[in-house]
């Protein structure tokens, strides 16, 4: 046997009288997203993953640590060559296609299984972030 629940009360019918939001000219928004691209390549996480992959004390990643560092690493990198895209012309646009042909090849290959590969590849995941960074002056 069921019970009927009470019906819940209705709310009542509300006009908000709102402005819509004033377009922003495009400069503007220009302006906002370099600020937040900036702020993201100069963000310390970047740096630290990079010096745990690469750094004086890389040799002493374990393999969970590894496992746990790729994606952000590749995480960041990404992002990166997003930002990097909309804003290199001329040579560095040259350099940065050579630095995605060399990620799309890491990506070709299948994930490395043992530690010593694993972090061979965190190793050129890592330059290749440099790279982009380069290609960016940062």
């Amino acid at each position: 046997m069921t019970t009927s629940r009470p019906a819940l009360p209705r709310r009542e019918r509300r006009k908000l009288d709102v402005e819509p939001a004033r377009k922003a000219p495009a400069t503007e928004l220009r302006t906002c997203i370099d600020v937040m691209h900036n702020w993201f390549i100069q963000d310390e996480e970047i740096d630290d993953v990079l010096d745990m992959v690469m750094g004086k004390e890389s040799a002493l990643l374990t393999p969970e640590e590894l496992e746990e560092l790729v994606p952000r690493l590749r995480k960041r990198l990404s992002q990166l060559l997003r930002i990097a895209a909309q804003r290199v012309t001329g040579e560095r646009a040259r350099k940065l296609a050579e630095v995605v042909i060399r990620l799309r090849q890491l990506d070709a290959m299948p994930a490395p299984q043992d530690f010593p590969q694993a972090r061979g590849y965190a190793r050129r995941l890592a330059l290749a972030t440099q790279d982009v960074l380069e290609v960016l002056d940062v």
